[in-house]
């Protein structure tokens, strides 16, 4: 009987390594994948309207320089950039057809747009809730840009407190839409808790300081209020 079972077992081997064999034909043993460097700043700003200028970028692969092999896209016009946040992707594929990449992130504003940039979330912002005020603590980035006509793009309402400071993830971030007037004063356009499908109940005493570089507003959500200060 163990003879038997001795020599089935044989024949399972041999026909899982032919498997194998067949899965990876025309695959090396190992395979390397493309490491891609960004010089430069990975949150990179522009200026509307000026050609933008790629900070510039190297790639290797196991020791081999293949900066020539890497390709570069992006949504933005890099010769007329338009006010906006966009990404430029850095890719290259090995032999195996495995890729890599590695990501910039380029907010574009007008010369004359003060409010636009990335901001922090100053650590004495805090909320009020029910059990009482939690401070924040810690710093959150924010980023706040406009598309030229006084309507603003903002990533995160309430300054990073459920995406960052708790970890949820960007799906609990506040994403929304304000408008800021000339005289700094902002207003609500719209807003999204995509991780839990509501949006804010109201943003009050909300302004921007253009001499300061600080936005600050209470962004009130789920009956508790956030009050929010960031700085560029």
């Amino acid at each position: 009987m163990k003879k038997h079972i001795s020599i089935i077992a044989s024949a399972l081997a041999v026909l899982s390594l032919a498997s194998c064999s067949k899965d990876t034909e025309g695959m090396t043993q190992i395979t390397y994948y493309a490491v891609i460097d960004l010089e430069g700043p990975v949150y990179d700003q522009a200026v509307a309207g000026t050609p933008y200028q790629d900070p510039g970028y190297s790639a290797t692969m196991q020791g081999e320089d293949i900066t020539a092999d890497v390709k570069v896209s992006t949504d933005m016009d890099l010769q007329n950039p338009k006010p906006g946040y966009y990404t430029v992707t850095y890719s290259a594929v090995n032999e195996d057809g495995f890729p890599a990449s590695s990501t910039r992130y380029v907010l574009v504003t007008d010369p004359d747009d003060k409010a636009s940039g990335y901001y922090t979330t100053d650590a004495n912002s805090f909320r009020v809730a029910s059990a009482g005020t939690t401070y924040y603590g810690n710093s959150y980035s924010v980023t706040v840009y406009g598309d030229g006509s006084g309507h603003y793009h903002v990533s995160d309402f309430l300054g990073g407190w459920y995406a960052q400071r708790a970890g949820y993830g960007g799906s609990y971030a506040a994403v929304g839409q304000c408008d800021i007037a000339a005289d700094g004063t902002i207003s609500l356009v719209s807003s999204s808790v995509a991780g839990w499908g509501d949006s804010l109940s109201g943003l009050s005493e909300a302004s921007f300081d253009a001499a300061a570089g600080t936005i600050s507003w209470v962004a009130s959500y789920a009956g508790m209020e956030f009050h929010v200060i960031m700085t560029k």
